[in-house]
């Protein structure tokens, strides 16, 4: 039978009008369609990595380390920045056209009448594919929450946690407790779980003994030492002395770092034996988007920070910078909240410039404004535009070489800013 489409582009399309939800909490429609395609088995070991912020950095961490020591690799994670093809790795390359189009087709056919969601098709296609590929390993990041998540079918060997903050709380609930035991359902009964910061909710805390789980916590069961130039990781299984400093700024990376390596470390003690390769992966790892820093004039940095958490972390290290000025290149989806975006940066911005997400999922940059102003009492300056990359590019022009541009507020913001044919004269120059 022939396909229904034959570019990947048209196969997302029509995945994101295939379901009516584009989240919809349930396991049962994946789980049919997964038995369906007669998965015995994705990987020898499994790692799920979820939390509301860090996720993504922790799954190339724990790529890194892994390919450096020549296991199979294979990684999904979302959203994408500029392709698909992003999501589903093997071995730190990215899934060809070809290979989606195959497992797009046989999803389809095999899923009957049932419906399935963007992110559900595109879990099932990383599973089969994993499946095909002979993996040692496969890190799964969750997509949103963790109990309910299409990544969730998967019994994982050990899990991390990377945090826990206020975030999808149409979803998760909105108290830190509730969004902790979505987060704790990625945990299994007598297996190891990584919490990657210093003190767990209650709930997660309690869920964990409640289900004979054995969480590891960052500061109480491990511990971080930060010197100048150099860094280490303890616990009582392993001591990694003298890493070099991360190539990804911001101190919160090196809690995920630390809690991917003590991962492994649990997992798969024989990969720590050597600590010269776990030191090159760590401290050689980047991702897009996660204070991407383009050193040029101006100067530019890209983050997906949006929700409170990251946009509090970021503004810290923004402020240790110190630039004279900063500008604003800011868009934000709908459903956020944009007093806990953009209020970490009242007083570092000199100007916003506001633009419109090219999504459905996007917020108007005049309604940005208005919030704003009405949250801020219109003490800030701001600039709205129909797009991010005009707002990006006009702010680009407008400023001079001590000017520092921070584009953030969602994937979809950096997504656009990179894809904006101004930024390639930069890409040569990151750092």
């Amino acid at each position: 039978m022939k396909r229904r489409f034959e570019k990947v582009n048209q196969w997302l399309d029509w995945q994101q009008t295939l379901h009516p939800l584009n989240i919809d909490f349930k396991l049962e429609r994946i789980i049919s369609v997964y038995e369906k395609l007669n998965v015995s088995s994705i990987a020898k070991k499994v790692i799920t990595v979820a939390g509301t912020n860090g996720k993504g950095s922790t799954v190339s961490f724990l790529e890194s380390m892994l390919s450096n020591m020549n296991y199979n690799v294979g990684t999904f994670t979302s959203p994408h920045i500029l392709k698909y093809n992003e999501r589903i790795k093997i071995n730190q390359k990215e899934i060809d056209d070809e290979s989606l189009l195959d497992v797009f087709d046989l999803i389809d056919k095999k899923r009957g009448s049932t419906t399935l969601t963007y992110f559900e098709f595109a879990t099932l296609s990383a599973f089969y594919l994993f499946s095909k590929s002979d993996l040692d390993v496969a890190v799964l990041e969750v997509g949103l929450g963790g109990r309910l998540d299409a990544t969730n079918i998967i019994d994982s060997d050990i899990s991390i946690i990377t945090s826990i903050g206020i975030d999808h709380t149409e979803f998760l609930g909105n108290t830190i407790d509730s969004i902790a035991l979505e987060k704790a359902g990625v945990m299994r009964p007598f297996k190891k779980s990584i919490f990657a910061q210093d003190k767990p909710p209650t709930a997660l805390f309690q869920y964990a003994k409640n289900n004979s789980v054995n969480l590891l916590v960052h500061n109480n069961d491990y511990s971080v030492t930060r010197n100048v130039k150099t860094w280490s990781i303890k616990s009582k299984n392993i001591t990694i002395e003298n890493i070099p400093n991360l190539k990804m700024i911001g101190d919160y990376q090196y809690n995920y770092a630390a809690a991917s390596t003590i991962a492994l470390a649990e997992l798969l003690p024989e990969c720590i034996s050597d600590d010269n390769q776990i030191k090159e992966a760590l401290c050689n790892t980047q991702i897009p988007g996660r204070f991407q820093y383009l050193k040029k004039s101006p100067d530019i940095i890209l983050d997906v920070a949006h929700n409170e958490d990251a946009s509090k972390s970021l503004a810290r290290n923004i402020k240790n910078i110190g630039y004279e000025k900063i500008i604003a290149v800011l868009g934000i989806l709908a459903d956020k909240d944009v007093y806990s975006i953009v209020e970490p940066f009242s007083l570092l911005i000199n100007h916003w410039h506001i633009g419109t997400i090219d999504s459905e999922r996007g917020m108007n940059s005049d309604e940005i404004k208005y919030r704003i102003n009405s949250l801020f009492k219109n003490s800030l300056s701001i600039t709205t535009y129909s797009s991010i990359s005009s707002a990006f590019i006009s702010a680009i022009n407008s400023q001079d070489k001590n000017t520092l541009i921070l584009a953030y507020g969602s994937f979809y913001t950096v997504s656009e800013v990179l894809k904006s044919n101004i930024i390639n004269v930069y890409k040569d120059d990151a750092i």
